[in-house]
C-alpha cells in the first residue's frame, strides 16, 4: 500500500511540475500564435514526444 501512495504523489507532483512549466511557457512566450492542427500521424507523434520530453 505504501508503494501505490508513493508512485501517486509522485504522479501528483509532476502533473504539478507540468501545469507551471505549461504556465510559464505561454506567459513568457514571444508570439501569440494560433494552436496549429495536428493532421497527421506523424504531427501527433511529434506533438506526443514533446510533451513527454523525448
Amino acid at each position: 500500500m505504501s508503494g501505490l501512495f508513493i508512485r501517486f504523489e509522485m504522479v501528483k507532483a509532476m502533473s504539478t511540475t507540468e501545469s507551471l512549466l505549461f504556465v510559464v511557457g505561454r506567459m513568457f512566450s514571444g508570439s501569440k500564435s494560433e494552436p496549429k492542427q495536428l493532421e497527421s500521424v506523424d504531427d501527433m507523434m511529434a506533438f506526443a514526444r514533446m510533451v513527454n520530453g523525448g
